[in-house]
């Protein structure tokens, strides 16, 4: 939008006008970002600008800006660690967690409140448009609408399929289909790599839980086997035994890995042995037992990690995503009235700057 020099003086001019009244903030604000932040959002904004304009790139990185200061401030209200926000030219702002969340109910409140602050981002162009007329805060509510709206999408990674995980992972199937539209109809690439990683969520989410049952039983048999090896690690020939056994049966290819490595050192041991056996020794040196005990003890012990990360996996996958009635209905209407909210005030935008005389005369043109 091609504005006229009034129209950018007075934009700028309230713009630093809110800033200097509202100074310490901004101070306190520019303390807590981090160096990557600030070179990021820098590199975003002077991106924008080059092809928009400064208008809309100003307009474009503090509502993105916000948004992802929505997502932190939830963090660390539920004390989970995330990095700093990384801006990304033509794709948006990303803060990443360290780790997840304990439930779907936490990871859905951290999701849901980065289109909440987007929505309190933009409010404030409402009156100031109503004070002003300048276009410029009418383009600031669509959007502040039309990035949140999309991020309210329910498909993992966007926000909204981070929410409605909550409710249930059958709606990223809703998901998948109306953003594969969306794609379809705009020529959208950030919608179709967005498609193919929820799918991929999808689908990997569906697998675990077909397998559950299986994993659990896996498991079991698991502590088994590694009691098993530890009880009889003396004797090579019967550890021998037991791990050719269960290693067909062992779909973990982690734990599938180990087990084969410590076949490999009984392997090499009983070939110590047997050479030992030809020179007329015929059992192990002190020296070898020495040896021999601490490599299968260390193999036992990344396998006792492996199998602990397992189960938390299998846990995961089980209790995850279970929430109760009223959380669900919580989830469903909390995300229903921020989808309404921002989708009337992506409306309003338009249509206020639809009847904008300056609009109508460009486009009259």
């Amino acid at each position: 939008m091609n504005s006229s020099k009034k129209t950018s003086l007075g934009v700028l001019g309230t713009i630093g006008a809110i800033l200097l009244g509202k100074l310490k903030y901004v101070l306190v604000v520019l303390k807590l970002l981090k160096l990557q932040t600030l070179l990021s959002m820098f590199i975003t904004l002077g991106s924008y600008a080059l092809i928009f304009g400064w208008e809309f790139a100003v307009a474009i990185v503090y509502l993105l800006f916000i948004h992802e200061m929505g997502h932190a401030y939830a963090a660390k209200r539920i004390k989970l660690p995330v990095s700093p926000a990384i801006f990304i030219p033509f794709m948006g702002a990303v803060i990443g967690m360290k780790e997840m969340p304990k439930n779907a109910k936490d990871e859905g409140f951290v999701a849901y409140m980065g289109p909440l602050f987007g929505l309190i981002s933009f409010l404030p162009a409402i009156p100031l448009y109503d004070h002003t007329h300048e276009p410029f805060w009418a383009l600031l509510i669509i959007l502040g609408g039309m990035i949140n709206l999309f991020n309210l999408i329910p498909i993992t990674p966007l926000d909204g399929g981070r929410i409605a995980a909550g409710i249930s992972t059958k709606l990223w199937g809703l998901g998948i289909i109306l953003l594969l539209a969306y794609s379809i109809y705009k020529l959208s690439f950030i919608g179709f790599i967005i498609v193919l990683l929820g799918s991929r969520e999808w689908y990997k989410l569906y697998k675990k839980q077909k397998r559950l049952k299986d994993d659990q039983l896996e498991v079991q048999e698991l502590e088994v086997l590694i009691e098993n090896i530890s009880l009889e690690s003396h004797s090579l020939d019967s550890t021998y035994e037991m791990i050719r056994k269960a290693k067909w049966k062992i779909a973990n290819l982690e734990i599938t890995q180990l087990l084969n490595t410590l076949t490999l050192e009984i392997e090499k041991m009983k070939k110590d042995l047997y050479l030992q056996q030809l020179s007329g020794t015929y059992h192990l040196s002190d020296e070898a037992i020495h040896y021999n005990q601490p490599v299968i003890l260390d193999i036992l012990n990344q396998l006792q990690e492996k199998l602990s990360a397992y189960k938390k996996d299998i846990l995961i996958t089980k209790s995850y995503y279970k929430t109760d009635k009223k959380t669900k209905l919580q989830l469903f209407l909390i995300y229903i009235g921020l989808v309404l909210a921002l989708t009337i005030s992506y409306y309003y935008g338009n249509e206020i700057l639809m009847n904008h005389p300056e609009i109508q005369n460009e486009l009259n043109k």
